[in-house]
């Protein structure tokens, strides 16, 4: 408890660490509510480049008020010279990126170092009538929070909050599509300015509180890290206003701990934050992807398990590798596993699947071979060319080689089952095999004499001789003789023998 109290709730007995805390997170929940749009819009160059050009304004600020007020400067000064320091930020932005060949980010930049340097000519030139403390303009003074710069953060962040409540839709659709935006009318231009304006106001109003850098930092990093653990602006925009609440505690206990400066204490807690936001965030975090990526199973190595159980020939794969294919296979239905102690099954699914990768290893062997290749040469090509199977290719190299029924090494070649898909609409009958029975649906040109829509049919052995298709009709003793080309046009679907013959006694 000696701890606790001393450590944890000490500060807060102190009036400077309190409204620290309290003129800090003012400021902060409005830089991170804002900047969701700025990291949606990519503008975190303007928010740097508004925060630095600020400077200029600044020592002017200070030399007309000292010309004004000869008793000495006044908080107004200040804020009037970085008030108009932000607009002239924003109209050189906006009229140079939109003059012709410059681009935004080159307007940014030219703006950016062009009246930060006019800023430093300035203070060093006059420096014995200006009276500014570079270190408070970049790092602020959040422990010397005066009462009027509390009334100024939450006015200016009422005045923030309010604009992106009332005006959410309009930003919103400007940030995601703002082709579309403009098509329904949407003043994009205008309210691109005024999403520039905002920033500049929040900079005006915290910088003397939290400094150039925290302005920065607050703008882009709880955003940033908001922006890993959603993809839904209105809980991003709260997720940011969080973490940046956190950082600013967490960065003023750490700044008390150690005697270091506030501002610079907050942004390194919050960078922090967003370090771990990095590493661990559940869907876009370093280690979630990296734990994803292991349970990932290449599609190459589904597909080599299923071939080698078709074949009872084991794949040559780590067993690692081998164990997450078959829970995996498992898992969608085509490997099924009766008691523990024995191999993996093929489903019918499965089984279609795997004399599907049967068949294009098959036929991209025995296109290689026609190419002029040596068996032992397309057999190795074929290992590899056999994950390239789309339906297309294969019913061309399946027709290219008279639909074969044999491989090169004698091995039957599994017919083409699967139809009626998106993927493979049509099934033609020359890529059916003996004992296939069917219904003719359709036929592309001619019908072969005999044969009509809705006619069943059983294929028989291929004629060795002529290498017609043999079809057997019900109620039919003789076989008809289908050539090539009538086989290619036939489409059809398959039907069960049995289911064929109940319909047809005869």
């Amino acid at each position: 408890m000696d701890w606790f109290d001393s450590v944890l709730l000490e500060p807060w007995r102190h009036a400077y660490f309190v409204k620290g805390a309290v003129g800090g997170s003012i400021i902060a929940v409005t830089c991170a509510v804002l900047g969701c749009y700025v990291i949606l819009r990519r503008m975190a160059f303007i928010g740097d480049a508004m925060s630095h050009a600020l400077l200029p304004g600044v020592g002017i600020g200070y030399l007309l008020m000292n010309a004004l007020f000869p008793g000495g400067f006044t908080a107004g000064g200040l804020l009037v010279g970085a008030g108009i320091a932000a607009l002239l930020t924003s109209l050189c932005i906006s009229f140079l990126s939109h003059s012709g060949r410059i681009a935004e980010d080159t307007a940014i930049g030219i703006v950016y170092t062009g009246l930060f340097a006019a800023g430093v000519v300035i203070l060093t030139r006059y420096q014995q009538h200006i009276n500014i403390d570079l270190n408070h303009f970049f790092q602020g003074d959040i422990y010397g929070v005066a009462w009027s710069d509390l009334w100024l953060g939450a006015v200016v962040g009422t005045i923030v909050l309010g604009l992106l409540i009332v005006f959410y839709r309009h930003f919103t659709l400007v940030s995601f599509d703002p082709t579309m935006a403009a098509s329904i009318g949407l003043p994009t231009q205008l309210l691109h300015i005024a999403l520039v304006g905002m920033i500049a106001l929040v900079c005006v109003a915290g910088i003397s509180m939290v400094g150039v850098i925290m302005i920065v930092g607050l703008l882009i990093t709880p955003p940033a890290l908001a922006y890993l653990l959603t993809d839904h602006l209105p809980r991003m925009m709260v997720y940011a206003a969080i973490i940046a609440i956190v950082s600013v505690i967490l960065g003023l206990y750490f700044s008390e701990w150690v005697n270091a400066s506030g501002g610079g204490a907050i942004m390194f807690m919050g960078f922090l934050l967003f370090l771990v936001g990095l590493v661990v965030a559940p869907r876009y975090g370093l280690l979630p992807a990296w734990r994803r990526r292991r349970r990932l199973v290449p599609q190459t190595d589904l597909e080599d398990v299923l071939k080698g159980a078709l074949e009872n020939e084991p794949p040559l794969l780590a067993p690692g590798r081998l164990n997450r294919a078959v829970r995996r296979l498992v898992a969608d239905g085509l490997l099924e596993v009766d008691r523990p102690d024995t191999a993996p099954q093929l489903t019918d699914v499965g089984r279609r699947e795997a004399e599907h990768i049967l068949r294009s290893h098959q036929l991209w062997e025995g296109h290689l071979v026609q190419g002029g290749m040596s068996p032992d040469e397309a057999h190795a090509a074929a290992e590899r060319l056999e994950h390239l199977h789309e339906r297309e290719i294969l019913d061309q190299f399946d027709d290219d080689l008279d639909h074969p029924e044999e491989d090169i090494h004698g091995v039957p070649v599994p017919g083409e089952r699967e139809a009626g898909t998106d993927e493979y609409p049509d099934l033609v009958m020359s890529l059916l095999r003996q004992g296939d029975s069917g219904r003719v649906t359709g036929c592309v040109g001619d019908w072969p004499a005999g044969i009509q829509a809705g006619t069943r049919f059983t294929l028989e052995a291929r004629n060795l001789e002529t290498g017609n298709w043999q079809v057997r009709l019900p109620g039919e003793q003789r076989l008809m003789q289908l050539a090539h080309n009538d086989a290619d046009r036939l489409k059809v679907e398959l039907v069960d023998e049995k289911t064929l013959l109940a319909a047809d006694p005869d």
